[in-house]
């Protein structure tokens, strides 16, 4: 019986000890996640429909394809080494005024920068919105609160260097290479 006896106190400390290792594993990768920040260095992205950005450079920029005419741009931010996102979308507004929207989407709301323009931050039980509108177009900000103090560096980023460029527009005075004809010369003898 003794034998019995130590077997299965081996067996039941080889499993409590393995138990040990596998819950205490994840912590270890949880707390090394929470160390990363957003870099210092900042990467600059200009986009067509006339916005600069800077972002830091260990995060991805992703430009959504956008089905919608009414959208002029669907950016989105993401880390491969932290969960959550930053999406930046401007697109023709639906609202007449900023309260509008503000009465469609509940929680703590103050005013804030995003670049010049004056827009509304509102902070919900899961996520953080911005809008803004400016002559009938419409700027949201929408950042997950997942990673909260990561994204957030990220968010007061954008919103500090956001400033308006020139759209890219095609010169009519250049020709492009789909403009240059050729015509055969008619030779007579």
């Amino acid at each position: 019986m003794d034998k019995k006896l130590i077997l299965i106190a081996a067996v039941v400390i080889g499993l409590m000890a393995t138990g040990v290792i596998v819950f205490n594993r994840p912590a270890t990768q949880q707390t090394e996640i929470k160390n990363i920040k957003p870099s210092e260095t900042l990467k600059e992205y200009s986009d067509p429909s006339g916005f600069t950005i800077s972002y830091p450079d260990n995060l991805s920029l992703t430009k959504n394809d956008v089905a919608d005419e009414n959208t002029y741009t669907d950016i989105q931010l993401n880390s491969k080494d932290i969960s959550g996102s930053l999406n930046l979308k401007i697109s023709d507004s639906k609202f007449a005024t900023l309260d509008e929207w503000l009465k469609l989407n509940k929680g703590t709301s103050k005013e804030i920068q995003l670049g010049s323009l004056k827009g509304m931050e509102i902070l919900t039980s899961d996520r953080l919105l911005f809008g803004a509108l400016d002559k009938n177009i419409f700027f949201t900000i929408e950042v997950p609160l997942l990673e909260k103090d990561f994204w957030m560096k990220v968010y007061n980023n954008v919103l500090i260097t956001f400033s308006f460029s020139a759209p890219e527009t095609v010169n009519p005075t250049e020709s492009s290479p789909e403009d240059v004809s050729f015509e055969s010369e008619e030779i007579i003898e």
